[in-house]
């Protein structure tokens, strides 16, 4: 009786050993790649988007056009964003965006979720924007325009490094925050 309890154990852990062996074997633990270093090399990969001379790139699909450096910054002639990145709370980047979008008579506003994470790259990390569409590229929670639903005093972010969002980060913060600009379809 003793050795067939044995056996039964022996069996049991042989057969979980190869099922767990049989599952990790399957399962891929490579990281995701550097954005910076996948796109380094290879400045025509630019993500299906079109890279217009305003500065702004925008995929043809969309009738969205995105800033292609972060709030106060300019994009240079040579391609780079320079100046400096506007880190602002919640309701004053809110404001930043509708005084920009008065002057201009544009429709310019922060992303949604949604939009922010339409740009991450899925294939690459730190950050996870394409650089060469976005050159200023950085790892930082940005400011979307979206608030949380159930508490008023947290908003929504969208955190570069491998583009996952959040809506409890507290509108107090000053983080930095890309602008959209809203065309007519079409």
């Amino acid at each position: 009786m003793l050795n067939v309890h044995f056996m039964l154990k022996i069996l049991r852990t042989a057969g979980l050993l190869t099922l767990s062996l049989f599952i990790l074997s399957g399962c891929d633990f490579r990281s995701p790649q550097n954005c910076s270093a996948l796109y380094q090399d290879r400045p025509d990969l630019l993500s299906n988007f079109s890279i217009g001379r305003n500065g702004l790139a925008n995929r043809t699909s969309s009738s969205l056009s995105w800033a292609r450096c972060p709030a106060g910054m300019q994009l240079s002639s040579l391609g780079n964003c320079s100046g400096s990145p506007l880190f602002l709370n919640f309701d004053q980047a809110q404001v930043y965006a509708i005084e920009i979008s008065e002057k201009s008579a544009q429709k310019i506003r922060l992303p949604t979720r949604r939009e922010m994470n339409s740009i991450a790259e899925s294939n690459c990390i730190n950050p996870s924007l394409n650089p060469n569409v976005f050159p200023a590229s950085t790892v930082d929670k940005f400011w979307t325009s979206e608030q949380n639903m159930l508490r008023s005093n947290l908003a929504c972010t969208v955190y570069t490094y491998r583009g996952r969002s959040t809506c409890n980060e507290s509108k107090l913060i000053e983080r930095p925050f890309m602008l959209v600009v809203e065309r007519e379809k079409y």
